[in-house]
């Protein structure tokens, strides 16, 4: 049997209090392998959003449990998740979160200056993903010049630069035109194939979902089918709906944990790092 990358038991999220309490997750239980690309579909306020901040360990459930690599992340002390963070996910949204007066490369160059890579070799890196998402002649353009389409390619550089085992990618194309688009998807299913990296994709669109080997559907918290099972879940939803928006998760309280945190909620907002500082010990 395959050892699961991720898996969840029970996962419960919960926002709010009494009268303004809602539950965006209601007892969610899965396993992602190594190497899967995985579609969690769903329409707003589904739950789709806060599923995968949880897996990505942005933000921590209410109850239930989540293990990477067969090990808890429920004790992990903040040093420990921010490293797991910057070193083994990589994170692709809607909205870009890049600095858009800085250069290409400097943008692509935060996470290993985030993780103390010396600057030669993250220069190197930089770089080298840059040539995978075929971007290099851009390397030294400012961010705010580019296409559309060009800046999700440097957030992909981005997101790949450390190596991670998985992709995080949240309505990776929903700010570009159908055909840009596809060159997109195109490019983070090669790096599926050819790099072997975990794709975890939420989204609401069912072309796109179909690209996936697996599609895990998400209605008012619950699973309701997964691809995986050719299962339909439906009974098991609560009637008690709420009518909330997912992307409400609360990763505020992450804030400066590994100077992303602009990238990690849904506000444009970004924590800038000036790559010709001084090198720090």
């Amino acid at each position: 049997m395959t050892k699961a990358l991720i898996s969840t038991h029970g996962l419960r999220k919960t926002y709010g209090k009494r009268n303004n309490k809602f539950d965006a997750l209601r007892g969610i239980t899965i396993d992602i392998n190594k190497g899967e690309t995985v579609a969690i579909v769903g329409k707003s306020g589904s739950g789709k959003s806060t599923l995968m901040h949880l897996l990505a360990l942005l933000d921590k459930p209410t109850k239930g449990e989540i293990t990477l690599d067969s090990q808890p992340t429920a004790k992990l002390k903040a040093r420990r998740l921010n490293a797991i963070r910057n070193k083994e996910f990589g994170f692709v949204f809607q909205s870009f979160f890049m600095n858009s007066n800085d250069t290409v490369l400097n943008n692509v160059i935060l996470p290993l200056k985030i993780a103390g890579v010396s600057s030669r070799e993250r220069r190197r890196r930089a770089i080298a993903a840059l040539k995978t998402v075929e971007l290099d002649d851009k390397r030294n353009n400012k961010a705010n010049n580019l296409s559309g389409g060009q800046k999700q390619r440097v957030c992909i550089a981005r997101a790949i630069v450390n190596d991670p085992k998985v992709i995080f990618a949240d309505e990776p194309t929903g700010n570009l035109d159908s055909a840009t688009g596809e060159k997109i998807i195109s490019l983070l299913f090669r790096l599926n194939r050819e790099k072997g990296i975990t794709l975890i994709i939420v989204t609401h669109d069912l072309e796109l979902a179909n690209k996936c080997e697996r599609q895990i559907n998400i209605k008012d918290g619950h699973i309701v089918s997964d691809s995986t099972t050719d299962t339909e879940l439906s009974d098991n939803v609560d009637d008690d709906t709420d009518n909330w928006e997912d992307e409400e998760a609360d990763t505020q309280k992450f804030a400066g944990d590994n100077n992303i945190d602009g990238m990690l909620d849904h506000q444009p907002h970004i924590t800038h790092i000036d790559i010709d500082k001084e090198e720090e010990e």
